[in-house]
């Protein structure tokens, strides 16, 4: 890597940051599915949408630190996506279960945040054990130290998109990140509560638990999991068009990520990764001259051969 590109992905990296942590709350948008319920429990949730858009519009999850504190410029122009369905399967007597959907995006830094906002997926998960009580007149008032089935599950999906937001951004051994996020979302899970579904009891299903989604990341096997997301992103994804060699550190980093999942019986967050990112990947290597190239991602990630196969015959 040149001086001159090295500086530049600095400084870039440095306004970048500045923007991330001033205003790091979240552009959220909620959509129920209330088929499942009668019409006395979907009139019940009517204003639950805009209670929990609400809830994440307004509270700040990020923590104070140097840049924040000394305002520094174009710090509010940076949100995360969090897009959130509820599908509610049962409910009656104020209780709910759903299935709730969860996506977070943030925007490439190469494009025009303002006129020409691009965005990539960090993180899609379909929780399908949730469970809490809920009624129009709750009082959502985001609070720590104290374990809230709804509330609660809003605040852990909350810092699970920082903590992938953040390491898009700066590898795991940065000062500037911490794990701090990912840190918060285990000790919700370390909460006590009295039903422990979908937190830290699977119910015999194929999905992980919350706290084993989170353990996961924060196990220091996968640790270059975390430093290859980081790659993918930043050195990869926001530096196309300005260095030669993002195809190279994209494919290098998909096959770190891909020898991760050879060595682990589970490697749940692996499995998001790819699930989230096929199509991009697919699409980021149209132009990039050499059509064998879909041979390798399809080895790195057979699971979406298909979608590699497909971007083959369209590739140029």
């Amino acid at each position: 890597m040149n001086c001159s590109f090295a500086l530049k992905i600095i400084l870039i990296s440095f306004f970048c940051f500045t923007a991330l942590i001033k205003a790091q709350d979240f552009e959220t948008v909620v959509t129920l599915n209330t088929d499942a319920l009668s019409p006395d429990a979907k009139d019940k949730v009517s204003t639950f949408k805009q209670q929990v858009e609400d809830y994440f519009n307004r509270n700040r999850f990020y923590e104070n630190n140097y840049f924040n504190e000394n305002n520094m410029p174009g710090a509010d122009a940076y949100k995360v996506k969090l897009l959130i369905q509820f599908n509610f399967t049962s409910g009656s007597n104020d209780n709910y279960s759903v299935q709730m959907f969860v996506t977070t995006q943030r925007i490439i830094d190469k494009f025009d945040k303002k006129k020409d906002p691009k965005y990539t997926t960090l993180f899609r998960f379909l929780d399908e054990r949730c469970s809490f009580t809920y009624t129009k007149s709750m009082q959502f008032i985001k609070n720590d130290l104290r374990f809230d089935p709804l509330l609660s599950l809003l605040d852990y999906y909350a810092y699970m998109a920082l903590g992938y937001d953040q390491d898009s951004f700066f590898p795991k051994d940065d000062p500037k990140n911490k794990s701090t996020y990912f840190q918060k979302a285990l000790d919700i899970c370390n909460k006590q509560m009295s039903d422990k579904n979908g937190w830290t009891e699977t119910g015999g299903g194929s999905k992980p638990s919350r706290i084993q989604l989170v353990q996961e990341l924060l196990n220091p096997r996968y640790e270059d999991f975390r430093s290859s997301f980081f790659e993918y992103h930043w050195f990869g994804l926001d530096s196309m068009g300005l260095s030669k060699n993002s195809h190279s550190i994209i494919l290098n980093a998909i096959r770190k990520i891909s020898a991760i999942k050879k060595k682990e019986v589970k490697a749940y967050n692996i499995d998001l990764f790819f699930e989230a990112k096929n199509a991009e990947i697919a699409e980021l290597f149209l132009n990039y001259g050499d059509k064998k190239v879909y041979d390798v991602l399809s080895q790195y990630d057979p699971s979406h051969q298909r979608i590699y196969e497909d971007a083959k015959k369209r590739a140029r």
